[in-house]
């Protein structure tokens, strides 16, 4: 691993992103295969994931603009994991097969990743480091863990989901016990900010934060304003996770569809995870020399193929092999992509940009993906789904390799 996340400045943020993995593998593998447990169908559980998407694509900018503006970054993901961790004991008890619970679980759970991310851009700022090796430690982790929780949930049936991510909540939160960053933007005496550059920017993110963030939709809009290329990069997630919401949402269900059962997916998983682990490692230095369109198109072929794969393939283990396509691919694009709000957003505003990434991405894409998903896998099965899936992802490099045009070189004056 890097010397990098070892140094002084680096190990709070280090510790956060590995039992953030920790805590995330005790629930995410689960959500959807014990809905199935629970006897609901295909297409109830495709409108719970887009009801699900729809709060997270509604929660985000809210968590981000709690994190940059108000409450701070730090008291903003401990509200957010404190949350997430009371919804999903209320998931794992079952009350209305744990679909209230699943709500706000989904609502608060996505202020956690845009707001580690914008805690840990700020500390990778000070030492100059890169945000890939960083997100390996989460990979690492999660992939770790997957295997034992999968294996305690098929022990303790899913109730044992809730005390487990209680736990790793706790861990998590004891790492932010005198956590400092920058203060939110209602504690500084002036709303015109210095310019900042990040590491990988270049000269797209030489852009000043300007004017008052308390205009209508707060730092969503100042965003926005000050970052011309963030709508056609959010387009274009939009576009590429209809394809990969449709893999996402029913990867685990068609797993269970063909007789595995709750190790078995964790056990695909754990394979997913760890092959994301050296992509994270030298993604930012791949990306530094042929470009963040050239990562990103790796990485659509990649879930592209490993969706077509899940639709063919109708044996358990070898569905967890196939599935080790989908860590080069979300790696690949997850990179790319934090990278990229990282480049076009002022470093002010991280923690929103972050969040419109992952509302749009994992918020509205996967709520219609979900919906429409569920209704083709129930009336017509799995192949058509996932070839679907397949045909969005790999046809939409044309389109990421004009829109990444992101200058990745470090600049100097």
């Amino acid at each position: 691993m890097n010397f990098m996340l070892l140094r002084p400045g680096m190990r709070r943020a280090s510790y956060l992103y590995l039992v953030v993995g920790i805590m995330q593998a005790c629930y995410l593998p689960f959500s959807s295969i014990v809905f199935r447990d629970r006897d609901v169908s295909f297409e109830a559980i495709g409108l719970v994931g887009a009801i699900n998407s729809i709060l997270s694509l509604a929660a985000a900018p809210i968590w981000g603009h709690l994190g940059d503006a108000t409450l701070g970054r730090v008291a903003a993901f401990r509200l957010a994991i404190l949350t997430t961790a009371i919804g999903v004991f209320a998931f794992a008890a079952g009350p209305a097969a744990g679909i209230p619970g699943s709500m706000l679980a989904a609502f608060a759970g996505a202020g956690i990743v845009p707001l580690l991310d914008a805690i840990g851009m700020e500390r990778l700022a000070e030492v100059k480091g890169d945000w890939g090796p960083l997100r390996a430690i989460t990979s690492a982790s999660y992939a770790a863990t997957c295997l034992a929780s999968g294996a305690l949930v098929v022990a303790g049936g899913a109730f044992m989901v809730g005390p487990l991510y209680g736990v790793g909540a706790i861990i998590v939160l004891l790492g932010t016990i005198r956590l400092r960053v920058r203060p939110p933007l209602h504690e500084k005496a002036a709303v015109h900010l210095e310019i900042e550059r990040s590491e990988l920017a270049g000269g797209n993110a030489e852009i000043a934060v300007a004017g008052d963030w308390r205009q209508r939709f707060g730092t969503v809009s100042l965003a926005f304003a000050q970052s011309p290329k963030l709508l056609g990069f959010l387009m274009l997630s939009l576009l590429v996770n209809l394809g990969a919401g449709i893999f996402y949402s029913y990867g685990s269900l068609r797993i269970q569809d063909v007789g595995g059962d709750a190790s078995a997916v964790t056990f695909a998983a754990t394979i997913s995870a760890g092959i994301e682990i050296p992509f994270f490692l030298i993604g930012s230095a791949i990306a530094l020399r042929f470009g963040m369109r050239s990562v990103y198109s790796v990485g659509l072929v990649a879930l592209g193929l490993c969706s077509i794969g899940y639709g063919i393939v109708d044996d358990p283990f070898a569905l967890a092999v196939v599935r080790g396509l989908c860590g080069i691919g979300y790696s690949c694009t997850l990179l790319a992509s934090v990278l990229t709000v990282r480049a076009i957003v002022p470093s002010e505003l991280q923690a929103t940009g972050q969040a419109l990434y992952q509302a749009i991405s994992y918020g509205l894409a996967i709520s219609i993906a979900a919906i429409v998903g569920g209704v083709i896998y129930g009336e017509l099965g799995a192949l058509p789904l996932f070839l679907l899936s397949g045909m969005i992802l790999i046809g939409s490099v044309p389109f990421a390799w004009r829109i990444l045009r992101v200058d990745t070189a470090p600049t100097t004056r």
